[in-house]
C-alpha cells in the first residue's frame, strides 16, 4: 500500500519512458477520499488496465438502511453501477487530448436489476472494479495525462456516483423499495396460488432495443375478476392480474398483445428499475421459455411423459440424438426445465410446433403427447404451464383461459373437458465433461460470450434462444460458468448441482477474478440450458 504522492512521484519518473514503465504502478494507493487499486497494468497502449476504486463506508456514508438486507445491496449496488456507467460516458468517453489513453469502462447495464460482480458495498466501503486505458503519447509514457486520469476523471467519477451525498435521497431510495417491493411480491406468489403477477398500468409494449418502453404504448388492464391487491414494504397495496398456477391458456385476436404478455411474464423471473414499465411484472423465479429449435442435440433427457412409440426416439426416457426435430426439441426443453426446478413453462403457438401445443384432427395415433393434454396433469405436479394459442381445443383442457383484447385482459368461460393424461416428472441426469473439447487456438480452455444468447465453447458456437439472458453479463457469468462446471461434471453430481455450484462459483467476491466486472447473476437454470445444447455433452441417468 502507497500513499498518492508516491503514485505522483512514480509516474514522473516513468515520464517519456517506454509503456512498459506503467507497471510500476500495480499497487494499492490511498488518497483522502478514496483507495485505488492497480491489479493489472496493460502491456501497451491497446490494451485495457484492471483497477478497483475502494471508498470507505464512513466517507460514502451510505445509510445502514439502504444495504442491510440482500435485495436493497443487490440494489445499491445496482444503482452505483448505474451511475458509474453514466459517469464514465460523460467524463471518461473519449481519450484525453493529445493522448492515446483516459478512457474508463464499465459495463452497461441493463433494464434488470442484477447482482453484478462490478460493484461490491459492505459494511466497511463501497468498490467498483473497472478499466481504464493509461494514455500515452507515441507509446511513452504521459504522467501528466495519468495524473488527469487518476487525480481529475476518476475522482470526478467517484464522487458523483460512490458518495450518498452525490444522490438524490428520494431517487436513490425509489430505485431500491422498487426491487424490495417486486421481490417482496414475488415471494407472495405461492402463497397465493399464482405463479405469475402484472401489476395494473404496467407498460409490456418494449422498444427495439429492449431498453425502455415503448412510446404512446396503451398500459396494461384486466377485468375486476382477475384483479388482486398485494401489500408491500413500501407504500401503497399493489394491484394487478394474478395467473394462477396450474394451465392457463392466453388468446384473442391478432396483434392484441398476446405474445407481448408471455414475454413479460418471462422477464418478469428479474426484478426492473423504476421507468422500464414492467416494475410490478413478476413471476416466479425459475420460469422457463420454450420455443422450438430444430437441429439441436439432447442427452439422455426423460421425455417419456410426451413420447411414445416415437421413430425418432424409440427410447423416449433416454433421448439420445445429435440433431432432434422441432417438435422434440420442445418436448426435450420442458423437461430439462423441469429437471432444473422450473415451476413454470411459457410456450408462445408463434415459436412452437402446433402439435407441440394441442392434437390435431385425425392424429389419434400420434406418438406424441401435446402439452395440453398434461397440462393439468403437470399444475398437479407443480409445474404450471402459460401457452398462447388460439386452438380451442387447448383452450378446453386448460384450467384457466385469459382473452386479450386491446391490451386488457378478461377471463373467458369455456366448456372444459379432461386431457385425460398423466405427467411425471423426468429423471435426474449427472452430466460428465470428458468429451467437451474446451480447447481454442493456443487456449486450453476458452468460453466467451459472443451475443446476448451465444456461447463459445472451444470453438463450438452454443445459440441458446430459450436462455433468461437478458444483460450481456448474465451471458459473460454463463460462459466462465462453464469452465467452472468443467472440473464439477464427473458424473457423480446432478445436473441441478453441478450448474448451482459452478453459477455460485464465477459470482464469488474474490478481488483477483479478472472477469469479475463484467458478470451479472445467471440462473443455475440458464447454465444447464447452454450445456443441454453442446453437441458433445454426455449425461448419464442412475437406475
Amino acid at each position: 500500500m502507497a500513499t498518492e504522492e508516491v503514485l505522483r512521484k512514480t509516474l514522473r519518473n516513468a515520464e517519456g519512458k517506454p509503456f512498459a514503465k506503467y507497471k510500476g504502478i500495480t499497487n494499492t494507493f490511498t488518497m483522502d477520499d478514496f483507495e485505488l487499486l492497480v491489479d493489472e497494468v496493460q502491456n501497451d497502449r491497446t490494451g485495457h488496465s484492471r483497477m478497483r476504486v475502494r471508498v470507505p463506508m464512513r466517507l460514502a456514508a451510505f445509510p445502514e438502511d439502504t444495504w442491510s438486507t440482500d435485495i436493497r445491496r443487490t440494489a445499491l449496488e445496482d444503482l452505483i453501477a448505474r451511475r458509474f456507467w453514466e459517469c464514465a460516458r460523460t467524463y471518461a468517453r473519449s481519450p484525453i487530448p493529445k493522448t492515446d489513453g483516459g478512457e474508463v469502462y464499465i459495463p452497461r447495464p441493463g433494464q434488470e436489476i442484477l447482482r453484478r460482480g462490478s460493484v461490491s458495498v459492505t459494511k466497511f466501503y463501497v468498490e467498483v472494479c473497472f478499466t481504464a486505458d493509461l494514455p500515452s503519447s507515441a507509446g511513452k509514457v504521459n504522467a501528466l495525462a495519468t495524473e488527469e486520469l487518476i487525480f481529475v476523471r476518476i475522482r470526478t467519477i467517484v464522487r458523483e456516483s460512490m458518495l450518498y451525498g452525490a444522490y438524490k435521497q428520494s431517487k436513490l431510495y425509489y430505485h431500491i423499495h422498487t426491487a424490495e417491493n417486486a421481490e417482496h411480491i414475488r415471494s407472495s406468489l405461492p402463497g397465493m396460488g399464482l405463479c405469475a403477477f402484472i401489476a395494473i398500468g404496467s407498460v409490456l409494449p418494449r422498444r427495439e432495443d429492449d431498453l425502455a418502453p415503448m412510446l404512446d404504448a396503451v398500459p396494461f388492464d384486466c377485468d375486476d375478476s382477475l384483479r388482486v391487491t398485494v401489500d408491500v414494504p413500501n407504500g401503497e397495496p399493489v394491484t394487478g392480474m394474478g395467473i394462477p398456477c396450474g394451465f392457463t391458456v392466453i388468446t384473442g385476436p391478432s396483434r392484441a398483445g398476446k405474445s407481448v404478455l408471455a414475454d413479460s411474464v418471462f422477464a418478469g423471473i428479474y426484478d426492473h428499475i423504476p421507468g422500464d414499465g414492467r416494475e410490478y411484472v413478476v413471476s416466479v423465479p425459475e420460469a422457463a421459455y420454450v420455443m422450438a429449435e430444430s437441429g439441436r442435440p439432447a442427452d439422455a433427457v426423460d421425455a417419456s411423459p410426451f413420447l411414445s412409440g416415437s421413430v425418432e426416439a424409440p427410447e423416449a426416457s433416454r433421448v439420445q440424438s445429435s440433431a432432434v426435430s422441432s417438435p422434440v426439441s420442445e418436448f426435450l426443453a420442458v423437461s430439462e426445465a423441469v429437471e432444473m426446478g422450473s415451476g413454470l413453462i411459457i410456450l408462445d403457438e408463434g415459436f412452437s410446433n402446433p402439435c407441440v401445443l394441442r392434437r390435431g384432427f385425425m392424429s389419434g395415433d400420434d406418438p406424441t403427447v401435446p402439452l395440453s393434454e398434461l397440462g393439468r396433469s403437470m399444475g398437479e405436479a407443480g409445474v404450471s404451464m402459460l401457452m398462447v394459442s388460439g386452438d380451442e381445443s387447448a383452450a378446453r383442457l386448460a384450467d384457466n383461459v385469459l382473452v386479450v383484447e386491446g391490451r386488457r385482459v378478461r377471463r373467458a368461460s369455456v366448456e372444459r373437458c379432461d386431457g385425460g393424461r398423466q405427467y411425471s416428472r423426468p429423471a435426474d441426469r449427472y452430466p460428465v465433461s470428458k468429451n467437451i473439447v474446451y480447447e481454442k487456438g493456443r487456449k486450453e480452455v476458452s468460453a466467451s460470450a459472443l451475443g446476448i444468447r451465444t456461447v463459445e465453447i472451444g470453438e463450438y458456437k452454443v445459440n441458446v434462444p430459450v436462455a433468461g439472458f437478458f444483460d450481456v453479463a448474465q451471458t459473460r457469468a454463463a460462459a466462465d460458468a462453464v469452465i467452472a462446471a468443467r472440473e464439477l461434471m464427473d458424473g457423480s453430481r446432478s445436473m441441478l448441482e453441478v450448474c448451482r455450484m459452478a453459477a455460485d462459483a464465477v459470482m464469488s467476491s474474490d478481488p483477483d477474478d479478472p472477469g469479475k466486472m463484467h458478470r451479472a447473476y445467471v440462473r443455475p437454470m440458464d447454465l444447464a440450458a447452454v450445456l443441454n445444447r453442446h453437441p458433445q455433452m454426455l449425461c448419464i441417468q442412475r437406475s
